[in-house]
């Protein structure tokens, strides 16, 4: 004889959507996400039975537990949408901060400008004594005075790479010199020390070295040379 377990299913049923429908009451369900969503968990604050209000269906219950696992996964959404905003603001702000500083770096005129009483090492004219021109030479033609590998010449080989202002002698105007510090007019000590901070990614030469007063003596001679004018190399 078989026994029909239907109506004992059917009364566990209604007695545990009545004790929800108490918990209810106060509160609605509390849901997590367990094993990727495979599985949800609801805690409950426990009510009186005597609160007054009436059994809640499943459709209510079901309406409840969709809702609160709504608002747990948008609050995790954002959460996860300020973290990356905020990671994103640093890093702009870091980037920003980087270019500053490096924009500051490039317009220090400090490493390039002829220095207060400064009295140069070579004769703008052209008189230089053929021992310095030679020096100059040699330096022009020398990478070792770089972190990059190049040197004066990697660019200039054999009168090349300048532009229409190097026909005018020195001082003069230079596009870099105007771009990158700010300069109205520069000397030819300062065009060799520009050249050694930026392009050839070095330290400036002391103002008072003959390394300078060899190469800016040079310079001064090619530019001569270039314009067509009389010159001793």
């Amino acid at each position: 004889m078989e026994v029909d377990t239907m109506p004992q299913h059917d009364d566990k049923r209604r007695r545990l959507l009545g004790r929800l429908s108490q918990q209810l009451a106060y509160t609605a369900p509390v849901l997590a996400l367990m094993a990727g969503g495979a599985a949800l968990h609801a805690t409950t604050i426990n009510a009186s039975t005597d609160s007054g209000y009436g059994p809640v269906s499943e459709e209510t219950l079901l309406l409840a537990s969709n809702h609160a696992q709504g608002e747990a996964e948008a609050e995790a959404e954002g959460e996860a949408e300020a973290e990356a905003e905020g990671e994103a603001e640093a890093e702009a702000e870091g980037e920003g901060e980087a270019e500053a500083e490096g924009e500051a770096e490039a317009g220090d005129r400090s490493a390039v400008e002829r220095p207060e009483g400064y009295t140069p090492g070579y004769s703008e004219d052209g008189e230089n004594a053929p021992a310095l021109l030679a020096l100059g030479e040699e330096l022009f033609n020398d990478p070792s005075l770089s972190t990059t590998g190049l040197s004066c010449a990697s660019c200039h080989a054999g009168d090349t790479g300048y532009l229409e202002t190097f026909e005018q002698p020195y001082p003069h105007r230079v596009a870099m010199g105007e771009n990158l510090f700010g300069m109205e007019m520069v000397h030819a000590d300062e065009m060799v020390q520009m050249c050694m901070v930026s392009p050839m990614a070095a330290e400036a030469l002391g103002w008072d070295s003959e390394e300078l007063a060899a190469l800016s003596a040079y310079v001064v001679e090619v530019q001569r040379r270039y314009a067509g004018e009389p010159h001793n190399l």
